[in-house]
């Protein structure tokens, strides 16, 4: 008796779970036209051969610095490949109610890239600079300008910093979800990066949602 009602408990707790599961069609797979489409646009803004020629030239007999450049380049490019994809219009956005627009998620990638690359300090004799107000920020051309200083400014932090300074330890490095280190420079770096696959990995339903590839697809794609 006793087994049986545990498995009467089973079956409701899966009726239950199973009616609050989404249902219904999923979205429609997305046209030959919209693929090919999508693989035009991300080999026009596709940088990633550019950015290797620049890390190789920079960071010759500079191995840590090359390893930093090249986590953060990846992603880098790819939201920068997304922000330049995506049309004005989806811009605006949003999957549900509760989510940042597709604006608001460039914009916060912005932000994260001047928080991150400025966690641990900057290189001596290097300026400082901090995230623009991303509030005033709304436009496609203004969020994508922003985004790309952004990227600028951290691969010039990184140019400026020596082997040596990335290895000092500085405290309090890495996001509060992952949990906060004492560690050397170079991780606030890294980290940088890491975010950016967070956002990168967020927004891929956006663009998929909107008829487009996501570029890390488009472009290995044949």
């Amino acid at each position: 008796m006793h087994r049986v009602a545990t498995w009467m408990c089973v079956f409701m707790w899966i009726a239950v779970h199973a009616s609050a599961q989404v249902t219904g069609p999923m979205a429609p797979a997305l046209t030959p036209a919209q693929i090919q489409a999508s693989q035009a646009l991300a080999q026009k803004y596709d940088r990633s051969a550019a950015m290797e020629q620049a890390r190789q030239a920079t960071f010759k007999d500079r191995p840590i610095g090359a390893i930093v450049q090249k986590s953060f380049d990846a992603f880098a490019n790819y939201l920068i490949i997304s922000a330049q994809m995506m049309p004005e219009p989806g811009y605006s956005f949003r999957p549900t109610p509760d989510v940042r627009t597709f604006g608001e998620q460039i914009n916060h990638a912005t932000g994260a890239n001047y928080s991150f690359c400025n966690q641990a300090g900057v290189p001596p004799g290097f300026e400082r600079r901090t995230a623009p107000s991303l509030q005033s920020v709304t436009t496609k051309p203004a969020i994508v300008q922003a985004l790309d200083d952004s990227v600028v400014y951290c691969s010039s932090l990184i140019a400026a910093a020596s082997e040596a300074w990335l290895l000092e330890s500085a405290p309090n490095l890495g996001g509060a979800g992952s949990g906060r280190i004492t560690g050397a420079r170079a991780y606030a770096l890294i980290y940088a990066g890491v975010h950016g696959a967070e956002d990168y990995g967020t927004i891929t339903t956006y663009l998929r949602m909107q008829g487009l590839v996501p570029p890390s697809t488009a472009l290995v794609t044949k």
